[in-house]
């Protein structure tokens, strides 16, 4: 399960960090729990390993267990989970769907046409904020993607990109964990 067939004949001692966390998952794993918790279980992972990783914790989980990570690598849990517990000096600080988590960070939709002026007035006709990122595409607030879609749709503008682009997990960890210092 833990893709360690190849190694069985090794002594541990000469397995690589990777390796024993992969060990130390099968050991988790050997009692056919329906509740894994996890504390940095991608640590030592090569990115070929870290994506093994989110693969096979989210089968796990599509089985009905419940997979519990801890981590302090927020990016990798944001491409991991569906849910995120925040938790500072012992409580609970926030408990979301990571969808409605990265949203309500002030995500916007990021959008690319080949006609940003009439984009731009379409959506300003639906009474939503657009503003030019420096890269000149147009983000977009107050919107999904969707509705952003079937604006430019129905105004037969193209677009070539259309992306939500929430707030990163690390930046809504440290605003809701960062005491503010008088």
């Amino acid at each position: 399960m833990v893709d360690l067939g190849d190694a069985a004949r090794r002594r541990v001692k000469g397995y690589s960090v990777g390796m024993r966390q992969r060990l130390g998952l099968a050991v988790a794993l050997l009692g056919d729990p329906e509740l894994l918790i996890l504390d940095e279980p991608a640590n030592g992972l090569d990115p070929k390993g870290v994506r093994w990783l989110g693969e096979f914790l989210r089968r796990l989980a599509s089985e009905g267990r419940t997979v519990l990570i801890s981590s302090h690598v927020l990016a990798e849990v944001a491409q991991t989970v569906d849910r995120v517990l925040i938790i500072s000096r012992g409580r609970l600080m926030l408990s979301s769907s990571l969808a409605e988590l990265t949203a309500r960070a002030g995500g916007a939709v990021r959008v690319r046409s080949g006609d940003p002026q009439r984009l731009t007035a379409a959506l300003h006709s639906k009474d939503l904020q657009v503003t030019t990122g420096t890269d000149h595409a147009l983000l977009v607030n107050g919107a999904s993607s969707e509705r952003v879609g079937d604006i430019a749709f129905a105004a037969g503008v193209p677009v070539h990109e259309l992306v939500t682009d929430g707030g990163s997990l690390e930046e809504i960890f440290l605003q809701l964990t960062t005491e503010v210092v008088a």
